[in-house]
């Protein structure tokens, strides 16, 4: 999918261009949920992402974490994390990022993300997992649940304070985008998210998978666009791994 792939590098130049320009701007913050805003450059870099790749792939759907857009378990749709961990980019911290994942029949076969101030960009043809052979010498990583409540929350937290205990080093740094590309980096060796939303998921579904890490729910079981929650990691700790988020599993169906 060489085209494809360059459509998607193309769309994320022109994203990060916007993430860069708007980096020392005062911004507005407008409530999504909880504990969650947006602020205007969310939108500018989806806007940006939308035009672009309508423009080089217009035989390919859309969909955007704040516009939404094409229905995702048929055909070829592109999805979309325009500005991931908005927070952290609106508080001048740089672990934040845009993702670009392209679904095909609801499966996701291709990513490209780009952490802007890391100078880090990962795409689906490849990576570098390190991996281990013991959960005792692997980096773990875990998503904000801040969205989550009553039994799957306290189960979320009670798995990242096993982790912490068991794993070689703990990591929780608020933005996805970080996380898929540390994993096929070879920063991290696990990482769970506290759901499976797809503009989160999508392109490091891909990227991971390509570069050879196992990404599944919290159960094992393969994952898919239904699946009430992600994880991934390296071959090496991913049944160990599988084995502590039992209850988390439990929890989430």
């Amino acid at each position: 999918m060489e085209r494809e792939l360059a459509a998607a590098h193309a769309a994320v130049d022109e994203a990060v261009a916007v993430l860069r320009a708007g980096r020392d701007q005062p911004h507005t913050r407008t409530a999504k949920a909880a504990k969650d805003f947006l602020t205007e450059v969310d939108t500018a870099s989806e806007d940006v992402l939308k035009r672009a790749l309508g423009a080089s792939t217009p035989d390919i759907g859309f969909y955007g974490e704040e516009g939404g857009g094409a229905a995702l378990d048929e055909g070829r749709v592109w999805v979309v994390d325009p500005l991931d961990g908005t927070i952290n980019y609106a508080t001048g911290s740089p672990l934040c990022g845009v993702m670009v994942g392209l679904l095909e029949d609801g499966v996701p076969v291709l990513g490209v993300i780009d952490l802007p101030f890391l100078g880090t960009r990962v795409d689906s043809s490849g990576g570098a997992l390190s991996d281990v052979s013991a959960l005792d010498e692997g980096i773990v990583a875990v998503g904000d649940a801040f969205h989550r409540g009553g039994p799957r929350m306290d189960a979320f937290l009670d798995l990242g304070s096993e982790v912490h205990r068991r794993a070689l080093r703990f990591r929780c740094v608020g933005a996805a985008s970080v996380l898929w590309s540390w994993l096929v980096g070879g920063q991290i060796q696990g990482l769970f998210l506290a759901h499976n939303n797809p503009y989160d998921v999508v392109a490091g579904h891909a990227i991971a998978r390509a570069a050879g890490a196992v990404v599944t729910d919290y159960a094992g079981a393969p994952l898919t666009l239904s699946s009430s929650g992600a994880m991934a990691a390296v071959p090496g700790i991913h049944a160990p791994l599988i084995d502590l988020a039992a209850d988390l599993a439990a929890a989430a169906t």
